[in-house]
């Protein structure tokens, strides 16, 4: 089963974005969008696991004393791989940062999480543009605005299901963070 370690976001929070979004998916309709049940911050992807209980176990042990923290959103941005990907970026949050480094640190033979975790929250996938059409999308994405901070209390373990398109998650497990 494909697994990854995520923080979910509060229903009015989902919302919001999806309202602030909406201007922007009528423009980029060749873009594939995340559906907004699906909004989430990956911590860590496990990819195919065998033995979902181990996983569980671990995570357990490594959360017990993680202390609740806040996000608050930056701006929206692109990462330009082989295809486009917008994201909503938030602000560095040392606890978020200790927490998905100590997870990457416990779970090191992970091919899939070499690289520094950045928190950000994925709203859609494109394909590759020319640098006009690249530079004109990333001076939109300035133009707009999304001002929003949760408390994060939960993180969840999630079940990849890959359905056609869209993914599907399927929520395995959640681990409390403590109260300050």
């Amino acid at each position: 089963m494909r697994l990854f370690l995520a923080i979910d976001l509060p229903e009015k929070i989902k919302t919001k974005i999806e309202k602030q979004i909406f201007d922007l998916k009528k423009q980029y309709p060749q873009f594939n969008w995340v559906n907004k049940e699906n909004f989430h911050i990956t911590l860590h992807f496990f990819g195919e696991v065998d033995d979902f209980k181990k996983i569980k176990e671990k995570i357990e042990k490594i959360i017990w004393d993680q202390k609740f923290f806040y996000l608050y959103s930056f701006n929206l941005d692109v990462f330009a791989n082989h295809r486009l990907v917008l994201y909503l970026d938030f602000y560095r949050e040392k606890e978020i940062e200790k927490l998905a480094e100590t997870i990457k640190k416990s779970f090191a033979f992970n091919p899939y999480n070499q690289n520094k975790f950045i928190p950000h929250l994925t709203l859609a996938r494109g394909p590759r543009s020319s640098k006009q059409q690249y530079y004109a999308l990333k001076n939109k994405l300035n133009k707009i605005k999304i001002n929003i901070s949760f408390k994060i209390e939960k993180i969840f373990l999630y079940q990849s299901i890959l359905k056609e398109k869209k993914p599907i998650y399927k929520k395995l497990a959640v681990f409390g963070l403590l109260d300050k």
